[in-house]
């Protein structure tokens, strides 16, 4: 019999499980001298870490155990769907922990008032005396490094030989750490940016309703752009809007300039660029150019067939595309892609182009799949726009044009290093 595989989720407490962030309010409200300040702005220099600021601050703070209690009541806010997402977890035997550079007390005090039990955290140790003083310590901190008063790496470093994934759940710069050895990273906030500058396979995430679908659903439908994303062709449309240009003229344009346009319509593009009586003699002049070289300029880009082929039988698949769709019905023959496609959809076919949702309302009613199950590959901002618009998650694969720090300012649901990372991204992770 095979064995299940062992799952663990991290996650992190301040502005992940709490939608609020505690720390830093808690000890402020609670110090009761002023040379507190010298050490916060050591903290924020980067001249310290979190864990030598807790040791300097707690002989300053006074509180009491009701002082506590009515702390968290006023200012720690559970999010509404944590609790529904740990039972789906215990239902699926996935374990979760929670992971914070924050306080023991504040959590447990917290998860106590909501009835959540049998939940482990490592964070750092809130004491507080009889008398009201405060002792601060930090058992999960490394004590080669110092740094953090609860380190997250090591926390998951400690568990990689019991499971076979560990996912961390996170929003900020506590996470980051521990985020570049998980197995993978649901992301919010700060965290998303972050993971996609290191290029560190995350899902990007707005809160604990999401997760259990993210995690286990299975994508029943993949529509992908043409341009950039399955077909290198930019040199040749370059080429042809350069001869446009040339021949009314006006300056060539860069590979980059182009590039940066590519994503919508040539109406549009030519529009921009062109005084509005020269648009339709530089339409026809850039289309009988690009007719004479479109199919000798392009080429498919490394690893297309091969994740085309991985996709086969287990997802419908389709083309939702701002070039012409004649111009992309004929690509897509001319190397074989139309044979892994159901619809091949383009501008002039009858719907607005992207960003508008037109075209992925049309496909996802003649696929037949679940608009919540079905996903949109594209390599540019206007691509993750019109899933958003559509309704759909947006996967983008990072390229020269459009780096995945800029691609992960427009919010969307995955950023891939390359196109061969897709087929294990469809894949359900519970």
């Amino acid at each position: 019999m095979l064995r299940s595989k062992k799952i663990l989720i991290l996650c992190d407490f301040d502005g992940t499980v709490s939608t609020k962030d505690t720390v830093n309010k808690l000890i402020r409200e609670h110090l009761k001298a002023p040379d507190w300040r010298f050490h916060v702005k050591r903290y924020f220099r980067g001249e310290i870490g979190s864990r030598e600021v807790y040791q300097a601050v707690a002989p300053l703070m006074r509180m009491t155990q009701k002082d506590l209690t009515q702390f968290v009541r006023e200012n720690a806010s559970l999010d509404p769907h944590f609790t529904s997402f740990l039972r789906w977890a215990q239902d699926r035997r996935v374990d979760v922990k929670i992971l914070s550079d924050g306080f023991e007390a504040t959590i447990g005090t917290l998860f106590r008032s909501h009835d959540i039990e049998k939940v482990d955290i490592f964070a750092n140790k809130l004491i507080i005396h009889d008398e009201g003083t405060v002792a601060i310590e930090s058992p999960h901190a490394n004590r080669e490094c110092g740094i953090c008063g609860t380190c997250k790496l090591g926390v998951l470093r400690r568990f990689r030989q019991t499971y076979d994934t560990i996912i961390l759940i996170g929003d900020g710069e506590s996470d980051r750490h521990a985020a570049e050895e998980a197995d993978l990273v649901i992301a919010m906030k700060d965290l998303f940016l972050y993971c996609a500058q290191k290029g560190i396979p995350c899902i990007r995430a707005g809160s604990f309703k999401e997760i259990p679908h993210l995690l286990t659903r299975r994508i029943q439908s993949v529509t992908f752009d043409l341009d950039g994303t399955l077909l290198d062709s930019l040199h040749s449309i370059t080429e042809s809007f350069n001869h446009m240009f040339e021949a009314l003229g006006y300056p060539h344009m860069t590979v980059q300039q182009v590039a940066r346009k590519t994503g919508i319509s040539l109406k549009d593009f030519v529009c921009s660029f062109l005084k509005p009586e020269e648009a339709q003699a530089g339409i026809k002049i850039f289309r009988d150019h690009y007719d004479s070289i479109f199919l000798d300029k392009t080429k498919v880009i490394p690893g297309v067939i091969e994740m085309l082929h991985s996709l086969d039988g287990g997802v419908v698949k389709g083309i939702v595309t701002n070039k012409r769709g004649k111009y992309a019905r004929t690509l897509a023959r001319h190397f074989s892609l139309d044979k892994h496609m159901v619809h091949i959809l383009g501008a002039e076919d009858g719907f607005k182009a992207k960003p508008s949702s037109e075209m992925f309302d049309a496909f996802i009613e003649r696929s037949g799949a679940l608009r919540e199950n079905t996903i949109y590959v594209g390599d540019a901002p206007v691509d993750i726009e019109a899933a958003i618009n559509a309704g759909i998650d947006a996967y983008v694969i990072a390229n020269p044009i459009f780096s995945s720090e800029e691609l992960a300012l427009y919010s969307p649901r995955r950023i891939l290093k390359d196109i061969n990372e897709l087929s294990a991204a469809v894949t359900p992770i519970v």
